[in-house]
């Protein structure tokens, strides 16, 4: 059933349900269909309608004073039904088995809980399934065998993108187990005097109207910025808001950088004919250098994107110049400049767990009087070693293996030059993150919150570490596994 909380007042009645779902993305989706799989009553509550709208998108508005080359506050976020999948590139791929190890010698914080790889990969099948993989996607050969010992072929697939909204819309709609209700934002949650159990979530419609849901567990699936900002603003009972006893609620927010490392020329012509080669550092080169995972592009003949207002005299002069070798040459003495066709080298890198990487809140309120964000994004040393360490490592590693011959941008290979543009994929994780230790962490393996008995986290903000993949596809995983296990622990 489809209910638009702007067509409720107060007085209607509401059932109470089993499960609650906070966020009908990727996450909140699957979760719903699983539990109604197995029987349970779910309330999928959506802050958005079944479109896009201005006046839920402000919802998102708040301050980024940490890295400024990007707003992630603002960008990259949709506030409505289908959530982020609405504009999801498609591009698949999944954490290593180094990912899962405990890195604490160069990470500073314990990674995932034992058993997090093996639990989530039960579930890898039925997670390609949902995206519209299909079974032999991660399986199609290189023509050409690489020869490096230090980086491998990227295991990569490309979903068509699935639209969350458009292939569930109907099944959701017509279900007998699940309820969608659009124009639901949740501006509370309450606890029980005991205050480790939710007693019901408090939502709102637009037209101001208060509704109170109450279910036997609760899941927040609002992506890594707002299931931060919903426990953090939820602190009308719990001192400095639910799930937050050790301070670790907001903290570690990561992304995954998208570096431009520098131009290269090809030796080997052969290997190209694949197309792009894109590379992940092999377990052996991230022991042993003690950094993160990445994915390096080499895009061989890249159409460089140009934006702003002034798009279009910014691409004929850049043409000018790239008419002429001479004056090319000349540009590149004074500035770092590309041309469209160069092989241009880009990146995902994984972005160390950093305690003050995180999300606070400020004074300014929206229209539902919860506070706004700020968020403090935060490179560390550990990052710079990461990004560095991969440049050279893969300029060696072509130079030997005589496939192409790189020329690195000048801050890798002076560590006296700052890394100024970190750039980025839109891929918001940690906040909530995964650890056995409530110390460091906010849900346990089984992504309940520690000290909440019947509060759940969906979503990239349990991610202990990024990984050098994209997180959709390890999402869906993970959300398959939890919507199983809340079945298990939610009584008839």
């Amino acid at each position: 059933m489809l209910v638009d909380m702007n067509a409720m007042d107060e007085k209607s009645s509401l059932r109470q349900y089993d499960v609650c779902v906070v966020g009908a993305g990727p996450a909140g989706i699957t979760i719903a269909r699983v539990l109604a799989g197995e029987g349970k009553t779910v309330a999928l509550l959506e802050g958005g309608g079944l479109e896009y709208a201005e006046t839920s998108q402000s919802l998102y508005q708040g301050k980024s004073i940490g890295l400024n080359n990007w707003n992630a506050v603002k960008n990259c976020r949709l506030r409505y039904f289908g959530g982020t999948s609405n504009h999801w590139g498609g591009r698949c791929s999944f954490l290593d088995s180094i990912d899962f190890e405990q890195r604490d010698n160069y990470f500073g914080l314990p990674g995932w809980p034992s058993g997090s790889r093996e639990d989530m990969f039960k579930y890898f099948s039925a997670a390609c399934t949902i995206v519209d993989l299909p079974k032999d996607a991660f399986k199609v050969p290189h023509k050409y065998s690489w020869k490096g010992t230090d980086y491998r072929y990227s295991d990569v697939a490309l979903s068509p993108p699935t639209r969350f909204a458009s292939k569930y819309r109907e099944e959701l709609k017509k279900s007998g187990k699940i309820d969608v209700f659009i124009n639901a934002n949740l501006t509370n949650i309450v606890l029980h005097e005991g205050l480790n159990t939710v007693k019901s979530l408090e939502i709102r419609n637009y037209k101001g109207d208060v509704f109170s849901f109450s279910a036997k567990n609760y899941v927040l699936a609002l992506g890594a910025i707002e299931n931060a900002r919903m426990l953090l603003n939820s602190d009308k009972q719990a001192r400095g808001g639910v799930g937050n006893q050790h301070d670790m609620v907001g903290r570690c927010f990561m992304e995954h950088f998208n570096v431009e490392f520098g131009r290269f020329v090809i030796d080997d012509k052969a290997i190209w004919t694949q197309g792009d080669i894109e590379l992940n550092p092999t377990e052996s080169l991230i022991r042993n250098k003690q950094i993160g995972n990445a994915v390096l592009k080499f895009n061989y003949n890249y159409t460089l994107p140009e934006y702003g207002r002034f798009h279009e005299v910014k691409r004929s002069a850049r043409n000018f110049i790239c008419q002429s070798e001479t004056v090319t040459d000349l540009t590149r003495k004074l500035v770092d400049f590309d041309c469209s066709g160069d092989g241009v080298i880009t990146s995902l890198i994984e972005q160390t767990p950093n305690l003050k990487s995180r999300i606070t809140l400020d004074s300014e309120k929206d229209p539902f009087g919860l506070r706004r964000i700020i968020l403090n994004w935060k490179a560390s040393r550990a990052d710079d070693l990461t990004i560095r360490t991969l440049g050279r490592e893969v300029a060696k590693e072509m130079a030997r293996n005589k496939i192409a011959r790189v020329q690195l941008k000048d801050f890798i290979l002076d560590e006296n030059i700052d890394i100024s543009d970190y750039g980025h994929h839109c891929h918001q994780m940690g906040t909530t993150r995964m650890s056995d230790d409530p110390k460091f962490g906010v849900v346990d393996k089984n992504q309940r919150v520690h000290g909440i008995d019947n509060l759940f986290i969906a979503g990239s903000s349990v991610f202990s570490t990024g990984g050098g993949c994209n997180p959709t596809l390890t999402i869906v995983m993970m959300s398959l596994r939890l919507g199983k296990h809340i079945a298990r622990v939610t009584p008839s």
